[in-house]
């Protein structure tokens, strides 16, 4: 029995404690891995959480109430960024002015005042993407406004111990924003990774390799039709 043990720790390679670290940051495990997703030469495949979709595989939901995980998640760090907005004149004119008009009329009037007119549906996604992708600290008084609007972020993460996309291939991930978790990802030449929406790939090991046949490479245009297909 003791054997057998042993066999068994000498067949798994482990972690790197890096990755280990990564993994814990998304809330998940090693065990949660999937084994390998190989895209054969000339294939494109697919995964999406869109509904409307097809999908190779389905993913993990990560889900936080919290605007500052979701910028550690799939953001960038704001000492990267530091004094970029990413807004311009209307849209930050869009979030404010109703915000300014409800005090301004407080102010003048003594009667109870209506609650100031919720900010359209675009400037408040224009916020948040200039939260998540910009200097936070210059969009900060948009945080109450944000966390009301969307109250729950769900973010599909795709989870695997290795990644191999082929010559000629394509691993194209649907709209909105997707993270690829992998201890290993290897892309032959010729190879693509495409993504309709913002994608965040953190791996451990990332090697680029020469195929011994090198396929007819798939065009973006035949990758887009296939997808509204």
């Amino acid at each position: 029995m003791q054997r057998e043990r042993i066999v068994r720790k000498e067949k798994d390679p482990g972690l790197p404690p890096q990755f280990i670290k990564v993994l814990e940051q998304f809330g998940v495990g090693a065990a949660e891995l999937e084994c390998e997703l190989t895209v054969p030469p000339s294939t494109v495949l697919t995964l999406s959480a869109h509904p409307r979709h097809g999908s190779h595989r389905r993913p993990k939901m990560l889900q936080t109430s919290d605007l500052d995980q979701l910028k550690r998640w799939i953001g960038v760090p704001d000492e990267v960024v530091k004094g970029r907005c990413l807004l311009d004149r209307e849209e930050r004119e869009a979030l404010s002015a109703p915000r300014r008009a409800a005090a301004k009329q407080a102010v003048e009037v003594s009667e109870p005042v209506a609650e100031a007119p919720a900010p359209r549906t675009d400037a408040i996604r224009a916020h948040a993407r200039a939260y998540l992708y910009g200097d936070s600290s210059l969009v900060a008084h948009a945080k109450p406004s944000l966390m009301k609007h969307f109250e729950v972020f769900l973010l599909p993460a795709w989870l695997f111990q290795k990644v191999k996309v082929s010559s000629g291939s394509v691993l194209l991930f649907g709209p909105g924003a997707n993270v690829l978790l992998a201890h290993e990802l290897e892309i032959e030449e010729g190879g693509q990774i495409v993504s309709l929406g913002p994608l965040t790939i953190r791996v451990a090991t990332l090697r680029k390799t020469s195929p011994s046949i090198v396929a007819t490479p798939l065009q973006l245009k035949h990758v887009l039709k296939l997808l509204r297909a």
